[in-house]
């Protein structure tokens, strides 16, 4: 009879299957060996740390307008990994959406708060972001951006903000002030 040993660590072989052998030897022996996979095997095995955001209170009072509806960034908070920014649309204090990041993985989670005459149920828009997105806080406000015009249910919801504000931002102006007629010549273009 035969001796099968492993020259590794040592032990018997004899009983092992073949798909677990390189030769002689056992298969975990032999890749543990190898520097290439140890080398490989520490870089996997590390834990990616989160990226920390310095510049996240920052986002508090930006304004932008998505499809004609105008917005406020308010209350940027921070948890732990978890970052978290509140929109407003302008002239409103109920939130139109909270926008979270977990620096962990890059996850950013939109969630969609209609206003209660919209008639909606709060709903959730998420994406993966790079490290790119947030370099600055005008970039990260042209990912929020984004984030509300890829969905076709936001984008009626943003068309439903945009005409209260138009609504709100002339009533009582009258029409000479709708079609820019004050005086006699009626040019308003100055």
């Amino acid at each position: 009879m035969k001796e099968h040993y492993c020259t590794y660590c040592g032990k018997d072989t004899y009983d092992v299957d073949i798909e677990y052998l390189i030769g002689g030897n056992h298969l975990a022996c032999v890749l543990a060996d190898m520097p290439e996979l140890k080398d490989w095997a520490k870089g996997s095995t590390k834990k990616k740390k989160p990226v920390e955001i310095s510049n996240w209170s920052k986002l508090v009072g930006n304004k932008f307008d998505v499809m004609g509806a105008s917005f406020i960034i308010m209350d940027a908070e921070y948890n732990g990994i978890i970052y978290s920014a509140w929109v407003h649309p302008i002239d409103d204090m109920e939130a139109i959406a909270r926008v979270t990041l977990f620096a962990d993985n890059m996850h950013m989670q939109v969630k969609v708060i209609p206003p209660l005459d919209y008639n909606h149920i709060p709903y959730d828009l998420s994406s993966t972001i790079t490290k790119h997105h947030i370099s600055n806080p005008s970039i990260f406000i042209q990912t929020i951006c984004e984030a509300l015009l890829s969905d076709a249910t936001t984008r009626d919801l943003l068309l439903y903000v945009s005409r209260k504000q138009d609504t709100s931002r002339f009533k009582g102006r009258g029409i000479t002030s709708l079609t820019g007629l004050n005086g006699s010549s009626g040019n308003n273009l100055w």
